[in-house]
């Protein structure tokens, strides 16, 4: 198949687990015979590419005309903010992106992962061909601007008037897709989404996303302190305020270390609150191979999103590395994480509930050995090759619908 990847963020420009999700699929589809392009964005001018072949793939990365990138998004606010999101609904610059990839490049198929950024309208080009489109759910962009339904802090209970507003619209253009299906790694989020839009009259499946993880450069290490690991955006969404304030008090008792690997809009914030314990290491953003090697060396990884998160890759990774996982009872995390198992699950938001599993752990690191032994266990269920060729299956499903 010829298959056009349509994701606003994708490596080498990154902020989450969603285009590196994007990009590893990329990657096996090419290595199995598929002939892969990317449409993306470019931060700046400069590093625009049209067409070029980009570590194997086709690359088209447009720097998109809004008053800021995507990769601004988060710090960005008030009338700019408005006039951002009703670009990306409806201005005809962005149908004329996608119309000149199409032409250029003509898929059988076209996989969106991350479509805020580059035109929500860009799929009423791609329905008139009748061109099959499968959406990765990675988040719950269907519904909400920010793509996540979290809000001042807490997550959001329905629809405000802006996000009801953009829903219709976005069914709208769904809607002018002739062949269409979702591809959901988390059933959690699926059935968010399914209640928010009718997605139901879709073709649907649930495939984790089939990722590959570099293989480690250094042996797994011992240790007789506990070595607690993150990973991810340094983001309030992400529960690191609720995880600190949990963890904190408990250095007065106990030997540990915490590492934090990522940035984020909170990580200035945070260096302020938390960066002078000598317990906590903050490393900014580092390679995946770096990612890889720390997780060889630590012993339980921390997901403590207090936002419903869908099916984090790096849970995935740390499983299939026999690294347990300490993770909120929140979103698709529990598909995954299996408490007392491969790990433990904590009340989402709930200091008192964190600052007790994580002293649970420290009394008695012993309990991790049986937590990696059940990870161990279940590194086939994320088996790249085994993932990947479930996607396709599904691919060629919505390719012969009926129109």
């Amino acid at each position: 198949m010829r298959i056009l990847f349509v994701s606003a963020f994708f490596p080498p420009f990154v902020q989450g687990g969603a285009e590196i999700s994007a990009r590893n699929l990329a990657a096996w589809l090419h290595a199995n015979g598929h002939e892969i392009a990317v449409l993306t964005t470019a931060p700046t001018p400069a590093d625009e590419v049209r067409g070029a072949i980009v570590d194997d793939l086709k690359v088209w990365r447009f720097h998109m005309p809004r008053p800021y990138t995507v990769f601004e998004a988060a710090q960005k606010g008030g009338l700019q903010k408005s006039v951002w999101h009703l670009q990306d609904h409806f201005d005809p610059r962005n149908e004329r992106i996608m119309r000149q990839v199409l032409d250029e490049f003509s898929p059988d198929l076209v996989s969106i992962h991350v479509l805020q950024g580059l035109g929500w309208n860009a799929l009423r080009v791609i329905g008139a061909r009748n061109i099959p489109v499968v959406i990765t759910l990675h988040d719950l962009s269907l519904a909400c601007v920010r793509m996540a339904m979290f809000r001042d802090g807490r997550e959001c209970e329905s629809l405000c008037a802006p996000c009801a507003f953009s829903s219709r619209a976005k069914l709208a253009f769904l809607r002018s897709v002739p062949r269409l299906g979702f591809v959901s790694p988390s059933l959690a989020i699926l059935r968010r989404l399914s209640a928010l839009q009718p997605l139901q009259r879709w073709a649907q499946a649930h495939i984790l996303n089939p990722n590959k993880s570099p293989t480690p450069t250094v042996e797994r290490s011992p240790s007789r302190t506990v070595r607690f690991l993150y990973v991810g955006r340094l983001h309030e969404s992400k529960g690191l305020y609720v995880l600190l304030e949990a963890i904190e008090p408990l250095a007065a008792r106990h030997e540990f270390k915490l590492t934090l690997v990522g940035t984020g809009p909170s990580e200035d914030d945070l260096k302020r609150r938390f960066g002078h314990h000598r317990w906590l290491e903050f490393t900014g953003h580092v390679s995946v191979q770096d990612v890889t090697n720390r997780m060889m060396q630590s012993d339980l990884l921390l997901v403590p999103s207090v936002w419903f998160e869908n099916s984090p890759g790096v849970i995935i990774e740390a499983l299939g590395r026999g690294l347990p996982v300490m993770g909120s009872n929140a979103g698709g995390i529990p598909e995954l994480v299996t408490h007392e198992k491969n790990g433990v699950l904590v009340e989402a938001g709930d200091v008192r509930a964190w600052s007790a599993a994580i002293e649970g752990i420290l009394d008695h690191p012993e309990r991790l050995d049986a937590y990696k032994d059940s990870a161990d266990a279940a590194m086939q269920e994320f088996d790249q090759d085994t993932l990947g060729r479930r996607v396709v299956a599904f691919y060629e499903k919505v390719r012969t619908q009926p129109a």
